[in-house]
């Protein structure tokens, strides 16, 4: 039986840019100034990589940002408050099929995990609200484990293979998400690549993964087979 690892944002739900809006919050806060962050994409990207994506582009713009990795820390711990603050009250949406989905293959013992760029406090409290949690989701690897997201598959199958109790060979595990980082991640840890088109790319912007779905309600196990 394969091990399942979900991506989150624009996978399992949306939460409609409230962690845009807290990373230019937290920005304000932490250098003094604002800088305009619609064109960049954080798409398939780890927090910290964002992170220090922005910090960058505030000193280029002439933003107060002398020691990038100082900055850098005092960033996080800003962001993960405010997300805590924001979180709650967020509107945060299930994407078609997802809960359903996630319960079904929980009920019939299939082993889950998430693969995220975000924070791990912070997975959790977005599959919260969509009614997921640790219950479905027991093991992973997140973006506060490495900031190369193509280092998280190695982190997660030694978590899974803890949590199941024997070795987990890589190959046997699959991972689900929206992005060509996602497909570019499962390659680089050895695992099968499954996309969703639920995010901002299209089927024909996916066609690198090995299963490529409209939504997750088209999933399947016999298709990983196939």
């Amino acid at each position: 039986m394969p091990v399942l690892l979900f991506d989150i944002d624009g996978t399992l739900l949306q939460s409609n840019g409230v962690g845009r809006r807290c990373i230019e919050s937290a920005l304000e806060r932490v250098v003094g100034g604002t800088l305009d962050t619609s064109d960049v994409s954080f798409s398939g990207k780890t927090d910290p990589q964002i992170f220090r994506q922005i910090l960058t582009a505030a000193r280029e713009a002439g933003l107060d940002v002398s020691d990038l990795d100082d900055a850098h820390g005092a960033f996080g711990d800003v962001y993960r408050n405010l997300m805590r603050e924001c979180l709650p009250t967020a509107h945060v949406e299930a994407l078609p099929g997802a809960v359903d989905l996630v319960r079904r293959l929980a009920a019939n013992g299939v082993p889950l995990g998430l693969l995220t760029g975000n924070l791990r406090e912070l997975a959790y409290a977005k599959v919260g609200r969509i009614g997921l949690g640790e219950a479905e989701f027991p093991f992973g690897a997140f973006g506060s484990d490495a900031e190369d997201r193509n280092a998280l598959p190695a982190v997660a199958v030694e978590r899974a293979g803890r949590a199941l109790g024997r070795e987990v060979d890589p190959a046997e595990v699959v991972i689900i998400g929206d992005t060509p980082l996602d497909i570019a991640c499962a390659r680089a840890g050895g695992c099968v690549a499954v996309a969703v088109a639920t995010g901002r790319y299209g089927m024909d912007e996916l066609g690198g993964a090995d299963v490529v779905l409209d939504s997750l309600e088209s999933f399947s196990l016999e298709a990983l087979s196939a």
